[in-house]
């Protein structure tokens, strides 16, 4: 395995252990066995613990703004074939599917994030974090809302993102495209 292909196992690794056994669950040990690498492997790359957290939600902030990136894309395609309405459609369809398929992100993120709060080393990292993965909800609500500096845009995509995230950690119910698309219906 290439060495920018073993630090990228790394960090999924990390990211798959947040979400499902949490930051006391991340030790350069488990990482290794989880990625099947031998022992060491992440040490060598982030020596300590701190080093490979950061690294890890740099990892995942990427891969939250790529995601958005596609939504856009697909935003725009569907605004031009379908108008707005279509437009509307589609992105309370692909954040519903995000929600259900980005279960590991969410959690990964929670976890960074809470992590953040409490050492000071990981300063910063929930903002980002936070940021990333509102962006898209944000953007569209952007360009629905026309840029009429009253609406809350921020608080809008806070609704959406919280109702995720409840999901995700099984205090609330599943995020539905009819709540989305309420949400949005509002602007507009």
């Amino acid at each position: 395995m290439k060495k920018s292909g073993r630090r990228e196992a790394i960090l999924d690794c990390v990211i798959d252990i947040l979400a499902t056994r949490g930051l006391a669950g991340v030790t350069h040990r488990a990482v290794d066995d989880a990625a099947g690498l031998p022992r060491g492997s992440s040490t060598y790359y982030f020596p300590k613990k701190a080093a490979l957290l950061l690294a890890a939600s740099d990892h995942l902030a990427a891969m939250l703004e790529k995601d958005c990136d596609d939504l856009q894309i697909g935003f725009a395609e569907a605004v031009a074939t379908g108008g707005m309405d279509e437009a509307v459609a589609y992105v309370a369809r692909e954040l519903v599917s995000y929600a259900d398929a980005s279960r590991p992100l969410f959690l990964a993120r929670m976890e960074l994030t809470l992590a953040s709060t409490r050492q000071d080393d990981l300063a910063g990292v929930g903002e980002r974090l936070t940021a990333a993965a509102r962006r898209p909800i944000a953007f569209f609500f952007g360009l629905i809302a026309d840029r009429r500096q009253e609406f809350p845009i921020e608080t809008c995509a806070g609704l959406i993102d919280g109702i995720g995230l409840m999901h995700a950690v099984g205090q609330g119910p599943r995020l539905t495209t009819d709540q989305v698309t309420a949400v949005f219906r509002s602007i507009l």
